[in-house]
């Protein structure tokens, strides 16, 4: 376990290229606990509004951690904030060729209000998703997309 948690936080430090960064340890071992997926999204969200950007990255692919303007300071401040903690499957058969590498896809909703005015909605609807993916039932969710949808 603490080889895990010491790659993870390396994993973290590598994205973010803030060496002085740390992810924080209480939601890593929850993640290498393989938490449920609607909770690696609630931590994740937590992460961003605290501008954590090291835990925020631990929560992710490599590949999201580095695109995600969300973890580079440039989340709003969200209120209402609600995670579903039903997942569907998601089908990576149109996805990046990093998504198709994982062997399960899930999809969990989230809705909230930010500060800017807008809504984690679509119609009324919960319409803000996250794609999570791991290799095994024995891995952690990593957060690998967001978006309407």
């Amino acid at each position: 376990m603490l080889v895990a948690i010491a790659a993870l936080t390396a994993a973290a430090l590598g994205a973010c290229g803030s060496p002085s960064a740390t992810p924080d340890p209480d939601v890593v071992e929850r993640h290498v606990a393989s938490q449920p997926a609607g909770d690696v999204v609630r931590d994740y969200l937590d992460a961003v509004q605290d501008d954590d950007q090291a835990t925020a990255a631990v929560l992710s692919t490599p590949g999201f951690a580095a695109r995600d303007v969300w973890q580079d300071g440039e989340a709003p401040d969200l209120d209402d904030v609600e995670v579903s903690d039903t997942t569907t499957p998601y089908d990576t058969t149109w996805s990046s060729e990093d998504l198709k590498a994982y062997a399960q896809a899930v999809n969990v909703r989230a809705t909230y209000t930010a500060d800017d005015g807008s809504t984690g909605t679509a119609g009324g609807e919960p319409g803000w998703g996250y794609v999570l993916v791991r290799h095994s039932d024995a891995d952690p969710w990593l957060i690998a997309s967001a978006g309407q949808g």
